[in-house]
């Protein structure tokens, strides 16, 4: 048998298109290759946002479509700084690997919270109220405690300032409102009443009050006792009839309102609340009420027994105890009547 010989130029041809076949099959897959890679896209959320703070939270909830199989987070936020950031994503398909990127933005929305000492404050006509004395706290769980700031017509990031169209001679409600905003612009208010009354009648004179003797002691006397032991300390405010700041009648009307029994609120009044009792026969829980010889009162405190008192004496040392002959000693002041509600 004969053996038939390839030509040589034929053996060329061949590998040619060997070689040919080849190029085109990686440039087949190459093309395959980068347009699988271009295709690969991770699409975000309308709104792509996390809150500022926030310690549970998964990106991937941030992504409204993805182009491919998202493998891993390469790349994660720090949600405690506001701010865009970038995620960067491992996205798989068809065995081709990507890091894609996203925004995402860090924000504050939530707005600052202001607390009130009460929602209503209660004054005679004319005279005058402090308002941050009924503001107890205005803060924001990112930026912390806010500043006053009294120019109300100005707007300053991260401050609170207090609006009151009213007037203190008018007398009715009147709206006050507490205006915060903190570094990110966002604004909470909140509003407490103000209620001007008119001046109580002037009482009848002094020397007209008969002094009532084998009265019983009043029955909240305990209760009145324990109630202004626990304010020793606490800060004296001129006006005040509060927690946040105590003038002197303003703590004893304080005291008795929290038995649920009502007195007046100014201590030239309140040396005609309830009944005149001897100084010999004074318990506790009664209201003393002192001033000068000639009749005009000054200071209003609580006895609370053995001699002693309770008392919002002035700013500098706020509600004290007191010896009551002690004070008769050193004030320059006497008792002018001892009350019993």
């Amino acid at each position: 048998m004969s053996t038939i010989e390839v030509p040589s130029y034929l053996k060329k041809k061949n590998y040619t298109l060997s070689i040919i076949f080849i190029l085109l099959f990686v440039i087949c897959v190459l093309l395959h290759t980068y347009h699988t890679y271009n295709s690969i896209e991770v699409i975000p959320i309308d709104k792509a946002t996390v809150e500022v703070g926030s310690k549970e939270y998964n990106v991937e909830e941030l992504v409204k479509e993805v182009n491919g199989e998202i493998v891993s987070v390469k790349q994660d936020i720090d949600a405690n700084i506001l701010g865009e950031q970038e995620v960067v994503f491992e996205v798989k398909k068809e065995n081709v690997i990507k890091d894609v990127s996203m925004t995402v933005s860090v924000v504050d929305s939530i707005a600052p919270v202001i607390e009130l000492v009460d929602s209503n404050i209660t004054i005679t006509k004319g005279d005058s109220y402090d308002f941050q004395n009924n503001i107890q706290n205005v803060s924001d769980s990112i930026d912390g405690v806010l500043d006053y700031n009294s120019l109300s017509n100005q707007s300053r990031l991260k401050t609170y300032n207090i609006e009151f169209n009213g007037d203190f001679d008018s007398v009715g409600d009147h709206e006050v409102k507490v205006l915060a905003i903190d570094n990110s612009g966002n604004v909470a208010s909140q509003s407490f009443t103000l209620t001007v009354v008119e001046p109580e009648p002037e009482p009848e004179p002094i020397y007209y009050q008969p002094v009532y003797y084998n009265l019983p002691a009043n029955a909240s006397s305990g209760d009145l006792v324990s109630i202004a032991y626990s304010y020793l300390g606490y800060p004296y405010v001129g006006g005040g009839n509060s927690p946040s700041g105590f003038d002197c009648s303003g703590f004893v009307q304080f005291v008795y309102s929290q038995v649920g029994t009502w007195i007046s609120r100014s201590t030239s009044t309140q040396i005609y609340d309830g009944y005149a009792v001897s100084y010999d026969d004074m318990q506790p829980g009664d209201i003393i009420v002192w001033g000068y010889s000639w009749g005009q009162p000054t200071h209003s405190a609580m006895y609370v027994g053995d001699g002693m008192m309770i008392h919002a004496a002035n700013p500098s040392t706020g509600v004290i105890l007191s010896n009551v002959q002690g004070w008769i000693n050193g004030s320059g002041t006497q008792i002018l009547s001892v009350r019993r509600i």
